[in-house]
């Protein structure tokens, strides 16, 4: 017999980036968009042979710019969209209370079944639990203890495929 988790934790600003750059991180790692970043090394390397060559430095400014974009500014980009969506979200500082039980988990007047939850992923401070496009995120901090958040994952990973 399982006995019931219960988490709660508010959605704040912070929790919010902190979640977001948790699924941010995790979907480049593992998407094929990570390649880009390649794509664009290559240019740049390409771009620096051109103009050493032929003195092409058109291609060599935009593969700067595009590596710049890709490894310098594209977070703090999604990183100010990210806040100003949370400032008009209808969960903004909202307190959950989440049950966690063998048949799925609980929290305000909805029912989230094992079989929706289509992956969990362990990251740095809390859980990502995917469903479709969206995610659920869980903070360890939201566990009352350390034994709870184990359960939790235990159980996790009997019903979820994990990454």
């Amino acid at each position: 017999m399982f006995e019931p988790i219960y988490i709660e934790y508010t959605w704040t600003k912070e929790l919010f980036l902190k979640a977001s750059k948790s699924a941010y991180d995790y979907e480049l790692k593992n998407s094929p968009k990570r390649f880009l970043g390649w794509i664009f090394i290559a240019m740049a390397q390409f771009g620096v042979v051109m103009a050493m060559k032929k003195g092409a430095g058109g291609l060599l400014i935009l593969s700067t710019v595009f590596l710049i974009y890709w490894y310098l500014i594209r977070w703090p980009i999604r990183k100010i969209i990210i806040k100003k969506s949370f400032d008009k979200s209808p969960l903004k500082n909202h307190k959950f209370k989440i049950t966690i039980k063998e048949d799925g988990l609980y929290f305000d007047n909805n029912k989230i079944s094992w079989d929706e939850i289509l992956k969990m992923v362990s990251v740095e401070d809390g859980f990502l639990l995917y469903l479709n496009r969206d995610f659920l995120y869980f903070p360890y901090s939201a566990f009352k203890n350390i034994e709870e958040k184990n359960r939790f994952k235990e159980e996790a990973k009997k019903r979820v495929s994990t990454a």
